[in-house]
C-alpha cells in the first residue's frame, strides 16, 4: 500500500515498514530531496522548527508532488494546532508529549471529525481540495494518522491507561525527551535508554498499535527497523546535511594518494 496515498491505512494495515526524516529547515528543496533520496515521508517540524503553519502549504504540496506523505508534529496538542495542520493538507499529526489517557483523549477529539472527535469542521480548506471534494468530512478520517508521542517516564509509567485510546494509530517513542526523563541527556543512547524504549514498542505493540521511534543516525534506524518497528524517523535534515557537507571536506581536503609512489632508499 502507498504510504502516499493513505497513511492512516499503510501505518495501521499495511505490510511495510516505513522510513521518514524529520524536517526543520523550511524549504521546498529540502523536502524534494528527502523524496529523491528515498524517504517514504517527512516529519515537517513545528514543535522545534522555525516555522509554523502559514509555511505548511508549499512543503506538504512539495511531498505530495514527490510521491511522498507528509506528517506535522504540531508545536502542541491542542486543537489549534492539530486542526491547522491537517487543514493544510496533512497527512497525519505527530503530537507531543503526551503523558496520560486525557491527553491521548485530548489528541484524538482535536484530531477527528463527529462522531469520533470534535474537530472544527471548514469545507474549504486546502485538505478538501477548496471544497471540491464533498465526502471530505466522512471520509478523512480514514486516511488520516494520528500519532502520538511518549516522551518520559511519566508517560512511561502510564502506558496500561494511555495505550488503549480509541483514534489513535500510532505509539511514537521520543527517546531524546525519554533519556532526559531518566536523568541521561547526555547519553541518550545509554542502555537503559534503548531498553525503555524497547519496552514501549513491546508494550504498544501488544495493545494492537502501530509502533514508532525516532532513530539518531542510520545505525540506530537500522536496529529499530529489525526490531519490527513500523514507522522509523531517521535524524533530522539538519544532521544529515551538517554530516554530508563535513564528509565532502574531509574527503576534499584528505591527501589523495601518490599513483606513481617513489620508494626511499
Amino acid at each position: 500500500m502507498s504510504v502516499a496515498r493513505n497513511l492512516r491505512r499503510a501505518l495501521v494495515d499495511g505490510d511495510r515498514q516505513i522510513l521518514g526524516t524529520f524536517v526543520i529547515v523550511p524549504r521546498v528543496e529540502v523536502v524534494e530531496a528527502a523524496a529523491a533520496g528515498g524517504f517514504d515521508l517527512v516529519v515537517l517540524d513545528c514543535e522545534h522548527g522555525p516555522f509554523g503553519v502559514e509555511a505548511l502549504p508549499p512543503l506538504i504540496a512539495a511531498a505530495h508532488g514527490a510521491g511522498i506523505a507528509a506528517v506535522v508534529r504540531v508545536a502542541r496538542n491542542d486543537e489549534p494546532n492539530i486542526g491547522a495542520a491537517l487543514d493544510a493538507g496533512a497527512d497525519g499529526v505527530l503530537v507531543p508529549h503526551v503523558s496520560s489517557r486525557q491527553e491521548a483523549e485530548d489528541v484524538v477529539r482535536a484530531s477527528r471529525f463527529q462522531p469520533h472527535g470534535e474537530r472544527s469542521v471548514h469545507l474549504w480548506v486546502r485538505a478538501s481540495g477548496y471544497g471540491l471534494e464533498e465526502s471530505y468530512v466522512t471520509t478523512a478520517d480514514d486516511r488520516t494518522a494520528v500519532i502520538a508521542m511518549i516522551e518520559g517516564i511519566e508517560a512511561r509509567e502510564r502506558l496500561p491507561e494511555i495505550l488503549p485510546t480509541a483514534g489513535i494509530d500510532a505509539f511514537f517513542v521520543g527517546p531524546m525527551d525519554l533519556a532526559a526523563s531518566l536523568g541521561l541527556a547526555h547519553t541518550p543512547y545509554a542502555p537503559e535508554v534503548i531498553e525503555a524504549a524497547r519496552d514501549i514498542v513491546q508494550r504498544s505493540a501488544e495493545a494492537g498499535k502501530a509502533t514508532a521511534i525516532f532513530a539518531p543516525t542510520p545505525e540506530h534506524a537500522a536496529l529499530w527497523l529489525s526490531a519490527g518497528v513500523k514507522l522509523v524517523v531517521l535524524s533530522v535534515d539538519t544532521q544529515l546535511i551538517r554530516t554530508s557537507f563535513t564528509a565532502a571536506v574531509a574527503a576534499a581536503t584528505c591527501p589523495a594518494p601518490d599513483p606513481n609512489p617513489v620508494a626511499t632508499p
